[in-house]
């Protein structure tokens, strides 16, 4: 029989691998359209508070569009810190377009993964907008029932 004896036991220290300190996620299914080049919530919009202001914000998830009756029709995704489209967009030059090939309706899922350093331990929302991009068609997101969703992980550093 072997016996394991421990003085104490101390939580993770500086320097050591990196962690998910806590996680949370949406989904939203109601339909929403997009005309000319607006720039359109999805209506998803999340908020989490950072337990340390060192920590960053893992931001990811897919919306589901569709571009219908239109030719080289695209939806262009960026995620925006705030909830206003005209709030901080952490996406950078990373914009994720999908484009409709075909005269009929075509649905795409747009994946989307972004990291970002809020810097504080107030609590930050997280939105995701569209904007119809090229073309001449609507595009609209989570059509027919379909899903989008955001997951706000944060990471400890």
């Amino acid at each position: 029989m072997s016996t394991l004896r421990v003085d104490s036991i101390q939580g993770q220290t500086a320097g050591t691998d990196r962690y998910v300190v806590q996680v949370v996620n949406q989904t939203t299914e109601t339909a929403v359209n997009a005309s000319g080049g607006d720039v359109t919530s999805t209506g998803l919009s999340l908020s989490i508070t950072p337990k340390s202001v060192n920590n960053k914000i893992l931001v990811m998830g897919s919306v589901n569009g569709v571009m219908t009756n239109a030719v080289n029709t695209g939806i262009r995704i960026s995620v925006h810190r705030g909830s206003a489209s005209s709030d901080t967009k952490i996406s950078n030059a990373q914009e994720y377009a999908a484009y409709n090939t075909a005269s009929t309706d075509n649905q795409v899922n747009v994946p989307f993964s972004v990291l970002d350093t809020p810097s504080t331990t107030s609590a930050q929302t997280y939105s995701v907008f569209f904007t119809r991009i090229a073309g001449s068609g609507t595009a609209r997101v989570q059509s027919n029932g379909s899903q989008s969703n955001i997951t706000l992980m944060e990471i400890a550093q």
